[in-house]
């Protein structure tokens, strides 16, 4: 399984826009196949920075979800949003195993 794990701060008066356009491609993502979990949270002290957090199948499907030569639509979108209400990004790829308990 693939984790990615990513903090974005929002343009200072973006807040609204950044949630639209987070709300959007969270819930087109979530029906990409080989997508397990695909949220983005908001930080409880800072009302412009969120968190998205993602489980993924494989590698090959994270790469059809981020790929730039054919990127689904709603990726398309969420980038050219992104130009406009995303101040800085730090995102992390992590491989990961579950472990029953």
């Amino acid at each position: 399984m693939i984790v990615v794990q990513g903090d974005f701060t929002i343009k200072p008066g973006k807040r609204d826009e950044a949630i639209a356009a987070m709300t959007k491609v969270a819930k087109a993502t979530q029906q990409e196949a080989g997508c397990i979990r695909y949220n983005f949270y908001a930080d409880l002290e800072d009302p412009n920075r969120f968190i998205v957090y993602e489980e993924w199948e494989s590698q090959a499907h994270l790469d059809a979800h981020l790929a730039s030569d054919n990127p689904p639509p709603h990726m398309v979108e969420f980038r050219k949003a992104n130009e406009n209400i995303r101040e800085s990004a730090d995102v992390h790829f992590m491989t990961a195993e579950r472990i029953q308990r």
